[in-house]
């Protein structure tokens, strides 16, 4: 019955604040923007001391305390925080201040593979959606436009591949179940149903462009955006898409599920501008120190919104490349990212040729909470080792409940085997690898296919 109420009603009062109040400050100037991040910093930091125990502690062992902070600058002063300590110290790192009910868990292990457990609120959600659906409005897209979303979060089965959001007013595509054998299916479904949009990770898109244009069906999918997420999108991938979909404009952006930073496309070119109303960014250097313009390093990340599990000087574990301040094409006054070298994309091939991506692998649950860490190891096609370093308080009950899910999200044709280990080793670039692929790739982590 809620999916019968207007679309903008549906969004939620924080949906409808945020997108007036970005549409009202996307022209600032760096002096109004700078003021404002300040004031909002001000606000994030007090409350984090006075009502998270971890924050508390953290600041007065580094002898900073709000009063500290009082220019922008001044948040170097401030100590990082971590995946694992956060993970570890999730209670002490949670507001006193947010009651129970209001909390929402979510979880991620990213293109780390540390699970991570976070709180949410739902005003926090609707903020988020606001973020994201403005960034995609000035590409081309309006509230209630139907896109064909190939995302993951659908399983399925080869015989019913979709299904439909009437939230949102999706069709979401199972690409667990794309080949070359159900391409003619999905191509008669996409065709039927005419979805305004694709929304999809640059794998799976990557993917369906390689059906198309084996097919000889160039141009014969009229999607007028191609709004492509959560991983890194290559230029090779980026060539091969736009020729199986020449009418359709790619629109991409670099985010994460613990709503940090986030720097969508600009609409006139091919930059990536961190969104200062989203996050504070920093990019680091292995010193800890900012870096100069066209030089690559960590980005770190404070929120702006999240009160419930606040994340101040978050190591985020991306590599990118810092650009200028301002956008000479869309003239707003925001830091650009020349190029994202972290969140790259992996996927496991299984016995029957299909790819399945490492984000869609990726669990929203308590499955992983009693893991400390991760990672998946393929070295033979339809075989997947998924390495576990236990945390103190792991069970029998955790082998079988990730074994399950794994299993659910792999499928029949991928022979799966649990390894505990005492260590996963931290490769030379001293950033986590979800997965070690050593099969030759023709989708996956490399310059060009």
């Amino acid at each position: 019955m809620y999916s019968f109420l207007p679309i903008e009603a549906r969004m939620g009062k924080a949906y409808t604040s945020m997108k007036k109040f970005l549409r009202s400050a996307e022209r600032w100037s760096e002096d109004e923007i700078v003021h404002w991040q300040t004031g909002r910093l001000k606000e994030i930091i007090s409350h984090a001391y006075n009502t998270t125990p971890g924050y508390n502690q953290l600041f007065r062992e580094a002898n900073v305390s709000p009063d500290t902070f009082q220019k922008l600058d001044d948040i170097r002063l401030f100590p990082f925080v971590s995946k694992e300590l956060l993970r570890d110290n999730l209670k002490e790192f949670t507001s006193t201040a947010v009651p129970d009910w209001k909390r929402l868990y979510r979880t991620t292990g990213g293109s780390t593979g540390i699970p991570f457990g976070f709180y949410l609120q739902q005003d926090d959600i609707e903020r988020e959606m606001a973020f994201l659906n403005s960034a995609w409005e000035r590409a081309g897209w309006k509230l209630g436009d139907v896109s064909a979303v190939f995302r993951g979060a659908f399983v399925g089965s080869p015989e019913h591949f979709w299904e439909y959001d009437p939230f949102l007013r999706d069709l979401r595509f199972s690409t667990y179940y794309l080949t070359e054998e159900t391409y003619p299916r999905y191509k008669k479904k996409i065709l039927s149903e005419r979805p305004d949009h694709l929304q999809a990770y640059p794998s799976a898109a990557t993917l369906l462009a390689d059906l198309v244009l084996q097919n000889g069906d160039t141009g014969k999918i009229p999607f007028k955006l191609l709004l492509l997420g959560s991983e890194n999108l290559y230029d090779w991938q980026k060539e091969k898409i736009i020729s199986a979909f020449p009418s359709s404009k790619i629109f991409s952006w670099y985010g994460h599920a613990e709503q940090v930073l986030f720097a969508p496309m600009c609409e006139h070119s091919a930059s990536l501008h961190l969104d200062p109303f989203y996050g504070l960014p920093e990019v680091i250097d292995d010193h800890n120190n900012e870096i100069d313009e066209g030089e690559s390093g960590e980005l770190v990340g404070t929120s702006l919104w999240n009160k419930t599990t606040p994340l101040i000087r978050y190591r985020t574990m991306d590599v990118a490349r810092k650009g200028t301040l301002g956008c000479r094409q869309c003239g707003r006054n925001y830091r650009l990212l020349d190029k994202i070298d972290g969140r790259l994309q992996e996927l496991i091939v299984t016995k029957s040729g299909r790819y399945i991506s490492m984000t869609a692998i990726n669990m929203h649950s308590d499955v992983f909470d009693n893991v400390k860490q991760f990672q998946f190891h393929q070295k033979e096609k339809g075989k997947v080792t998924f390495k576990i370093v236990k945390k103190a308080g792991y069970n029998e009950k955790n082998t079988e409940m990730i074994n399950s899910e794994l299993k659910k999200k792999l499928g029949n044709d991928v022979e799966l085997e649990l390894a505990f280990v005492g260590s996963i080793e931290k490769p030379q670039s001293g950033k986590f690898r979800f997965l070690i692929q050593e099969i030759p790739m023709k989708y996956g982590n490399h310059d060009r296919p």
